[in-house]
Formats: C-alpha cells, sequence, structure tokens
C-alpha cells in the first residue's frame, strides 16, 4: 500500500495537470470555444476575462502592434475547428464556395502553433507547424482531447502593414463562414492608419426562436404552420413534445430541399452532391437536437454516444462544405433562394392539408391494393 506521502504527491501531482489544461483568460491568453448551436457550422466564442468584451458569436477583438497573443483550443467544442488567421475573411476557404484562397498570416515569427506547449515537429511544419497542427484536429475525438492546442499569433509591423483597414480574420481551416475581426490598434487603443480600406465581413446568422430552441439552423419554415411546412407526418406519433415538433421541421426540410435544391441533368456525381447536402443537413440538425435536449445523464449511459454526436456535426459538416466547393463554380450548387421551387405535391396553398390528404390516400391505396390481392 503506498504511503500517505506518495498519495498526497500524487494527488497534487494531479492537480497540477489539471490546472495546467485549464485557459485562464487575459488580454494575452484568449480562451476559445465554438457554440455548435449558434450556425450550421458553429461560431467562435472568445473570453479575455476582464480586459475586453467578447460576448457573442465570433466577436471582435483588438490586438497591438508588437503583442503575441495565444488563442487556446483546448477546449472540446475545439475538435474539427483548428484556428486560422488571414488578411480576408475566411483566409484558405476564399470568398465563395470553391474560390481561390485569400492570404493567410503565415511568414515565421508571425505565427506558430503549439501541441501540449511545444512547437510542432513533423516534418511538413513549414513556418507556423500548421501542417502538423491541423491534421491532428481530424483525429477520433478520444485521441484529439488527449492533446493541448494553441496558436501564438505575433502582430508584426510587417503583419500591421498587410492588414487592410488595420484588420486581420481569424477562421476555421476546416469549415467556412465561421469568420471574427481582429482589429490592430496602436498603444493608446485607438486603430492604426494602414492607408487602405477595411474589407467587408459577413454579420453571424441570427436564429429564429423556434430554430434556436431546437439548436439547429433553418427549419424554422418547416415547423408546423410554417410557410414551407410538408403537412406529411414524418414519423408516428402526437407530435406535442417540443423535441418531436423540432424533429417533424428537421425531417420536412430535407423532404423539401431534397427536391428543390436538385437539378435536372445527367451528371451523376452534381446529382449525388447535390442531394446527399439537404441529407447531411438533417443529420447533423438531428444530432444537434439531441445533443442540445437530451439529458447530459442519458447521453453519458450510452457508450459514446456524445463523440458520435459531435462527430456527425463535425464531418458531416465538413463534407458539405466540400459539396459546395465541387458545385458552386459551375453553378450547380442550388440553395432554397436559389431556386424557390415547392416540391409538386405539396404546391397548393393549403399544403399541411394536402399532405394529410396524400396520406391518407396512399394508405387507403395500400388497403385496396393488399384486399385484391386477397380475393
Amino acid at each position: 500500500m503506498p504511503s500517505k506521502s506518495t498519495l498526497v504527491s500524487s494527488i497534487l501531482t494531479m492537480l497540477v495537470a489539471n490546472a495546467a489544461a485549464e485557459c485562464v483568460p487575459s488580454e494575452m491568453n484568449i480562451c476559445m470555444s465554438v457554440d455548435l448551436f449558434a450556425s450550421e457550422t458553429g461560431y467562435y466564442n472568445l473570453d479575455r476575462g476582464d480586459f475586453e468584451d467578447t460576448e457573442g458569436s465570433s466577436p471582435p477583438i483588438t490586438v497591438k502592434i508588437g503583442q503575441t497573443i495565444t488563442f487556446d483550443q483546448t477546449d472540446v467544442s475545439n475538435w474539427y475547428h483548428p484556428v486560422g488567421f488571414a488578411y480576408a475573411p475566411d483566409g484558405a476557404h476564399g470568398d465563395d464556395w470553391g474560390a481561390d484562397e485569400n492570404p493567410e498570416v503565415e511568414g515565421l515569427g508571425e505565427l506558430e502553433y503549439k501541441i501540449d506547449g511545444a512547437a510542432t515537429t513533423c516534418e511538413d511544419k513549414g513556418d507556423t507547424g500548421l501542417d502538423c497542427y491541423e491534421p491532428e484536429f481530424f483525429y477520433p475525438l478520444g485521441d484529439w482531447e488527449a492533446k493541448e492546442y494553441t496558436s501564438e499569433l505575433t502582430v508584426t509591423q510587417d503583419v500591421a502593414d498587410a492588414a487592410k483597414g488595420g484588420v486581420l480574420y481569424y477562421f476555421c481551416h476546416i469549415h467556412s463562414k465561421m469568420s471574427g475581426k481582429i482589429q490592430i490598434v496602436k498603444e493608446d487603443g485607438t486603430p492604426i492608419d494602414s492607408g487602405s480600406d477595411e474589407l467587408e465581413l459577413y454579420d453571424p446568422i441570427e436564429h429564429k426562436d423556434f430554430d434556436a430552441t431546437c439548436g439547429t439552423t433553418a427549419v424554422t419554415d418547416h415547423a408546423k404552420g410554417g410557410s414551407k411546412d410538408c403537412g406529411i407526418k414524418f414519423f408516428p406519433g402526437d407530435h406535442t413534445t417540443q423535441y418531436e415538433q423540432c424533429l417533424q421541421a428537421i425531417d420536412c426540410q430535407m423532404h423539401w430541399d431534397m427536391y428543390t435544391e436538385t437539378s435536372k441533368h445527367d451528371d451523376k456525381i452534381v446529382s449525388f452532391m447535390q442531394q446527399m447536402i439537404p441529407h447531411h443537413q438533417n443529420a447533423v440538425n438531428m444530432a444537434k437536437l439531441l445533443l442540445k435536449h437530451a439529458d447530459q445523464s442519458d447521453l453519458d449511459n450510452v457508450e459514446d454516444l456524445e463523440g458520435i454526436l459531435r462527430d456527425i456535426i463535425n464531418t458531416q459538416n465538413f463534407q458539405i462544405h466540400q459539396f459546395r466547393n465541387y458545385l458552386n463554380p459551375e453553378n450547380n450548387y442550388l440553395d432554397a433562394s436559389s431556386k424557390g421551387l415547392t416540391p409538386p405535391h405539396i404546391e397548393n396553398d393549403n399544403s399541411a392539408a394536402f399532405g394529410h390528404v396524400t396520406q391518407a390516400f396512399m394508405t387507403f391505396f395500400s388497403v385496396a391494393v393488399t384486399a385484391y390481392m386477397l380475393i
């Protein structure tokens, strides 16, 4: 049996290790997390303690020339979301799906990625270590979670001179549309004069109440009584609970979008990707719904379930990103606003009633066929 001193030493070692793993926010140390429910892919949340108000999704922050700021990504929500820094929104993803890359902060002495507090050492580390850092964010959650991931951004004079309007942008290297603004300021806190105009950055989306309650994205119009209510039940039951109503809207969205966002052509790959985008969005929204509404104890009772849900959200969103990048340059990416179609079986104004009639008719038809076969 170990001595008391050995036990005390072991406990102290564990406490020190846990303390080291916990991010402490400050001006120079930014604790990053990702709110998966804030958008399709999620948005970054940043914490600088009392130094600066960083409330909300993808908040703007300020940095001074000469400062080295650490971005700590050890929180589990950062899995699949390695941060990058660029001179234009979305950095390596470009201005639109499938567009050319925008320039990034990637010079020696400007940016360094670290794993477990040390500079990366893989063969492809280059000047910043990004090509060692980013691939590990594709590791299984359990393997990724066992390490600590940080990046150190140094705002040199060269970086400040290259920043249009004196602004840099943080972004996710795996998922697009997650950018936030980094305003470079003088010692007195006033913005630097870069001699160029700041680039436009999109605003984070704001969910309607129904999506906010469900934890989903873009299903509100497909809820019962909504403008795109399918009027067809996609699973049995009275649909009286919030969970059931959210799930019904999620399934309706996929049903609607798989028709309206697929074009008529002979390209099998294009058809596959156009159909898979709403299919994947269905899986992502279902995973978010369960992650938000299930009791944590119930999730914990099913081996690896929470990890599976996070995997579905992050992996399938990345695949949606890849599909859009392939489709968009040839104008084959069709979102709901670009087509404006309605599935033909629910085209009339009384869509909900029509859907129930259709369902009743199909039930009657099935029974009639069965009866005929028994004659």
